[in-house]
């Protein structure tokens, strides 16, 4: 009797990971928490050998290489890839990476914070809104697009379910 409740109660937590990772916000988290571990890691090693922007800027663009490709395939779930949505990806990424290299060098200037710390500021104020411009623009699926009649709206009613 022991061993069925601790059996059931170990599928029960397993169950629970398992919806909780099926939502798009956890998903985005952990590719998140992977790529921003490895951006502060490798601004870490930059900063001392470039000035903090390109420092900044460089880091970025090497977590965002690992994001795109966890964020497609895992977190939103697409299994093909186009030139539209890479564009719209290096779009929103590139935005991204401004934000945070003036970010970075204004709140270090301001606040007078470590680097790092101050790497860290930027990137947890930027992830909301790249998660936004991922999911709304950068992944969406074409059926997930604007739909102007209600035939359109039919086709992609499940679209974008999961969250």
């Amino acid at each position: 009797m022991g061993y069925r409740f601790a059996r059931r109660a170990r599928w029960g937590v397993g169950e629970r990971v398992s919806r909780l990772l099926a939502a798009r916000p956890v998903r985005f988290l952990v590719v998140g928490g992977l790529c921003f571990t490895s951006v502060v890691l490798l601004f870490e090693f930059l900063r001392h050998m470039l000035p903090l922007p390109l420092a900044a800027t460089a880091a970025y663009a090497a977590g965002a290489t690992a994001s795109y490709e966890l964020n497609r395939s895992w977190t939103f779930g697409q299994q093909t890839r186009s030139w539209s949505q890479v564009g719209r990806f290096v779009t929103i990424t590139a935005g991204a990476m401004a934000i945070n290299a003036v970010l970075v060098q204004a709140i270090v200037a301001t606040w007078t914070l470590h680097e790092v710390a101050a790497e860290v500021v930027s990137l947890t104020c930027i992830a909301p809104l790249t998660f936004l411009a991922y999911r709304l623009w950068g992944f969406r699926a074409a059926e997930e697009g604007l739909r102007l009649t209600p035939e359109a709206a039919t086709v992609g009613a499940g679209a974008g379910t999961g969250d």
